[in-house]
């Protein structure tokens, strides 16, 4: 009887290692890519069959963890992840890092800064961050997928000076500006040309974002000349964002003259600050 009970058991037992799926690049796979620019930093983990881990710390911001895959989930669900040590940190212990909210879509998995710089750190150390949960068809497998240590160290570092020289600015910070002009010229000044120069950063980083360029003058001089004025002026920056890599296609022109001031033109103080083009940065959906 318990012979035959021990075998029962012992086929349970492999049917369920049978039914699990994992997913972890081996040693000779593991790699760890960066992706750097002056405002986002990617460390990406190809994860064979699978997808992708994905660190990414953006300009202003905070470190992210997510997870890309080939096969998306089409519904929602909770996953777990565990610390596990390598083989050759035997006497090492495992830890819970936390537990996830699975979402419809190719990345499933997100975890903010907190999480995410457990996983970073868990890494660093040389462990294995490994997600669990049931599968995504019909919840009768159990699986696994592991971020592997292996290279993790020799790319770290470029990926934390990366970090320090991002941009002090967010999207949000740049997605409404103005860049201002001297009296009845076009040219752009010096101050101009740095806003421009952080605008096209994120202009080309974001592929689905147009620019609204609108050109204003103040009241000095007639309507038709404050027109075409408004307008050479949007031109200059339209031309510096292009000289910067933006697409032309990207790049939405308007100018309004003197229609629009946002301030009085009764005193110096005033016409200086409407004499202007606005850029604005619009995500299209």
């Amino acid at each position: 009887m318990q012979k035959t009970l021990f075998t029962l058991l012992l086929l349970v037992y492999s049917a369920q290692l049978l039914a699990s799926q994992k997913y972890q690049a081996n040693f000779e796979e593991s790699k760890w890519m960066l992706k750097a620019s002056p405002i986002r930093c990617e460390l990406t983990h190809p994860i064979p069959r699978y997808g992708r881990g994905n660190f990414v710390y953006s300009s202003n911001g905070e470190l992210a963890f997510s997870l890309d895959v080939l096969q998306p989930p089409v519904q929602d669900g909770v996953a777990s992840m565990a610390s596990v040590p390598s083989f050759w940190k035997a006497g090492s212990e495992g830890k819970s890092i936390g537990e996830f909210s699975i979402s419809a879509g190719k990345t499933p998995i997100y975890a903010p800064h907190k999480i995410a710089l457990r996983i970073l750190y868990e890494l660093d150390a040389g462990m294995f961050p490994v997600l669990q949960y049931k599968d995504w068809a019909d919840q009768r497998d159990a699986v696994s997928v592991a971020l592997s240590p292996v290279n993790f160290r020799d790319v770290l570092p470029a990926f934390q000076q990366c970090i320090s020289q991002l941009l002090p600015y967010s999207f949000d910070d740049l997605k409404e500006s103005t860049v201002l002009f001297n009296l009845n010229k076009s040219t752009l000044t010096v101050e101009a040309k740095q806003i421009l120069e952080n605008l096209s950063l994120f202009a080309k980083e974001y592929k689905n974002v147009n620019m609204i360029i609108e050109g204003h003058t103040d009241n000095i001089g007639s309507r038709y000349y404050n027109q075409q004025l408004s307008r050479q002026r949007a031109l200059s920056v339209k031309k510096f964002l292009l000289d910067k890599g933006v697409p032309a296609k990207r790049v939405i022109l308007k100018g309004f003259g003197e229609r629009k001031p946002v301030a009085s033109n009764r005193t110096e103080e005033g016409r200086a600050v409407n004499r202007r083009v606005n850029v604005t940065l619009n995500v299209v959906k």
